[in-house]
């Protein structure tokens, strides 16, 4: 379970800055619950209604739980996959469950 959070910890897309706005990565870890998440949160220009327009920005980006033993991604609002970063990080696939799918395509996939 340490390799676990050591990889949630390591995660590039906290380290990845927006390329328009002023919209940051909040990691908020509970390894008491076993909960991971990665919140975005700021202000983004909203260049349709003026051109010093902006609105705010909140939200989870990417959510993981620890269930019995096995990696749970029950959102990912990322490009790449984070269930690819873990695979890359060297966690197998059986350990990842994606989460915010269906189980009728969860069983089609080559995660668990």
């Amino acid at each position: 379970m340490d390799d676990y959070r050591q990889s949630f910890s390591s995660i590039e897309h906290t380290k990845i800055p927006y390329s328009y706005g002023d919209i940051q990565h909040e990691t908020i870890f509970d390894q008491e619950q076993d909960r991971y998440l990665v919140m975005i949160l700021g202000r983004e220009p909203v260049p349709e209604l003026s051109p010093t327009a902006t609105r705010r920005v909140h939200g989870c980006l990417i959510h993981i739980d620890i269930i019995d033993g096995k990696i749970w991604i029950q959102r990912d609002g990322s490009e790449e996959g984070v269930a690819t970063e873990l695979v890359k990080a060297g966690i197998t696939k059986d350990r990842i469950v994606l989460g915010f799918r269906s189980e009728e395509l969860r069983k089609d996939s080559e995660f668990a």
